[in-house]
């Protein structure tokens, strides 16, 4: 539905007033070229891996009671003790299985917790990346007289003379030929379903 709305805004733009200045960007590729765009990944890549580490020792600790109730129903299964011993060893076990319960959830609660942390900071970074990038596509448009620069990965075509991607790169102190090398990785990626 936005894919639509951008096009018809830009198709009633062009025909409505021949005289504006439009010019198109690729936003993917700003992203990706961004200054902190490899900060920003390496940051939620190591935050994924603490949290990572913390889960695997709640793992640890859950096998440790998994292996403690293993124990615990040996014992209780030994023909050998006594009805008080057969009793004390039945609430032991039911104390590990409360323990497992309550480590089981606390670990579930975890990733939950984390799962989400990732997610809200990945979008408090990108929308600053983003912000920073509107803000200077904002200033290159008055700065050259544009009255619209549009995401042209929204379009389904326009001219390649309205592309100032190139442009907005420089002004983000990038260099526009990484652009290519960018192509090129995406070129040799390869394809999901």
């Amino acid at each position: 539905m936005k894919k639509i709305l951008v096009g018809l805004v830009a198709a009633a733009a062009l025909t409505a007033a021949a005289e504006m200045k439009i010019g198109t960007v690729n936003m993917v590729d700003l992203v990706k070229l961004h200054p902190s765009y490899e900060t920003n990944r390496a940051l939620l890549k190591s935050t994924d891996a603490d949290y990572k580490t913390k889960l695997d020792k709640q793992q640890e600790d859950l096998k440790a009671i998994a292996d403690e109730g293993k124990k615990a129903q040996e014992d209780l299964a030994n023909p050998m003790l006594s009805n008080a011993a057969k009793a004390s060893a039945q609430k032991k076990l039911e104390e590990i299985q409360r323990r497992y319960i309550a480590a089981r959830q606390e670990m579930e609660g975890a990733v939950r917790h984390y799962q989400s942390e990732l997610g809200d900071l990945e979008s408090r970074l990108m929308k600053l990346q983003t912000e920073e990038i509107r803000k200077t596509i904002t200033a290159y448009a008055k700065e050259n007289g544009f009255d619209m620069i549009i995401d042209s990965t929204m379009l389904a075509f326009s001219k390649a003379s309205l592309e100032v991607t190139d442009d907005i790169l420089r002004a983000m102190k990038v260099d526009p030929a990484k652009r290519a090398t960018l192509k090129k990785d995406d070129k040799a990626a390869p394809a999901t379903k």
